[in-house]
C-alpha cells in the first residue's frame, strides 16, 4: 500500500504544473499545448472573461483576465476536485488545489479504486520555461489512512512543504503514528522525469513480509523505495 504514495502525490503535482505554470501564449488566456492536455475543451466568452470546459479532472474553469496587470484569475471544479489561483506568464499566486484520488484515471490497475485526498495551498510559485524557480506552500494526503483494508495496513497522514530545487517542483512530505514514521520526497523535473524516494521506519511485525511485496528493501532500521519515470 505504501507504494500508492507516489501516484497520489504525483497526480497532484502534475495537476499544478499542467494547469498553472506553463507558458501562456501571447495575449491568450490558455496555455500553449493545451490541446494535448485537454483535446475536448470548449471555450465560451472572451479572453477577458469566459470559461473553458472539458478540462481533465476539473471540468469547467471560469477565467477572468485583467487587461492592466495581464494576470488571469481561474476557478475550476468538478465533483470533489477543485483548482483556483491567480496566474501570470511567469508565476502563480494563491493556489488552492484539491484532488479526490478516486477520480484520477490511473492506467496501472493496482492504483484504481484508491481512496483519499491530495490538497495543496501555495502562496506563490515562479516558473521559467517549465523550470521551477521558487515556491512557498504546503501539501497533504491521507491516502495511507484510507486504504488499509486492502492489505490490512494503515499509515499516517502525510504533510509537508512544496518547494523548488534545481528547477524541479518538490513535495517533501512526512507523517508518523504510534508504530511508524513515513517520509516521501517526490521531485517533478522540467525534463519530464520524476523521482520518488519513500522511507518507512516501523515496529510492526508484518513489515518484513508485506513491504517487500511493494518494492521496498530493508536498509538498517528502515524500509526504502525509489521510483523513477516520466510524468509527461
Amino acid at each position: 500500500m505504501l507504494r500508492w504514495i507516489c501516484p497520489a502525490i504525483l497526480s497532484g503535482l502534475v495537476a499544478l504544473v499542467a494547469f498553472f505554470p506553463m507558458r501562456w501564449a501571447g495575449g491568450s488566456a490558455l496555455p500553449d499545448k493545451i490541446e494535448t492536455l485537454a483535446p475536448d475543451l470548449k471555450m465560451r466568452g472572451t479572453i477577458w472573461q469566459g470559461s473553458v470546459s472539458g478540462l481533465p479532472l476539473f471540468g469547467t474553469a471560469n477565467l477572468k483576465l485583467s487587461p492592466r496587470s495581464r494576470r488571469l484569475e481561474i476557478q475550476s471544479g468538478e465533483n470533489r476536485n477543485y483548482l483556483a489561483g491567480d496566474i501570470s506568464r511567469s508565476d502563480a499566486k494563491d493556489i488552492n488545489l484539491h484532488l479526490d484520488i478516486a477520480n484520477v484515471p490511473f492506467t496501472d490497475g493496482r492504483m484504481q479504486g484508491l481512496q483519499g485526498d491530495f490538497t495543496a495551498q501555495i502562496s506563490d510559485i515562479e516558473f521559467s520555461d517549465m523550470s521551477c524557480q521558487s515556491a512557498t506552500g504546503t501539501a497533504r494526503t491521507d491516502v495511507l489512512q484510507r486504504n488499509g483494508g486492502k492489505i490490512q495496513w494503515t499509515g499516517p497522514e502525510l504533510t509537508g512543504p512544496i518547494r523548488c530545487e534545481d528547477g524541479a517542483l518538490i513535495a517533501d512530505l512526512s507523517g508518523r503514528d504510534a508504530q511508524q514514521t513515513v517520509t516521501a520526497l517526490v521531485k517533478l523535473m522540467p525534463d519530464g522525469l520524476y523521482r520518488a524516494d519513500v522511507s518507512v521506519r516501523t515496529v510492526r511485525v508484518e513489515a518484513d513480509a508485506v513491504l517487500p511485496l511493494f518494492g521496498f528493501s530493508r536498509a538498517g532500521q528502515n524500509f526504502v523505495l525509489t521510483e523513477q519515470g516520466k510524468w509527461r
